[in-house]
């Protein structure tokens, strides 16, 4: 029976402090947001902690760079705030032509779901950017060896 360290695996553990940094920058963007009063509506903020949960704990304890993470981080964050303007001002749009009725069932039945579009796309452009630059990374270690 062969180990794991005899057929070259490493074990890898978390990076608990990027984790622990990311909850620290998660915390002070949600400060900023009501130091500014730009404080979006209950359902923003709550895909926006979602996102916050998900990235903090999916990405930041993997591999790369912190600052490269903080930056994706903030990245999302600010398409959330965009997507939380664009969805507001179609719902508006739709306040209007279809009447406060329809706008209320919109929220309900679509907003759940266009929120899960952007986090899923943000989250995984996130996860693709760190391992293009884990194998770059790997690429240059074996041009050195």
């Amino acid at each position: 029976m062969t180990s794991w360290q005899n057929s070259g695996y490493r074990t890898r553990r978390p990076n608990y402090l990027h984790v622990t940094v990311g909850v620290g920058v998660a915390v002070a963007m949600f400060l900023v947001y009501s130091s500014l009063h730009c404080t979006p509506n209950e359902t923003a903020l709550i895909s926006m902690a979602v996102f916050n949960f998900l990235f903090i704990f999916l990405i930041f304890p993997l591999e790369g760079p912190l600052l490269r993470k903080v930056f994706l981080l903030l990245s999302g964050n600010i398409v959330g705030l965009a997507w939380y303007l664009v969805q507001s001002s179609l719902g508006a749009a739709s306040a209007y032509y279809l009447g406060v009725g329809a706008l209320k069932v919109i929220y309900v039945v679509i907003g759940p779901v266009i929120d899960l579009i952007w986090i899923v796309s943000v989250w995984s452009l996130g996860l693709s950017f760190l391992a293009s630059t884990h194998r770059r990374n790997e690429k240059e270690k074996e041009g050195t060896n």
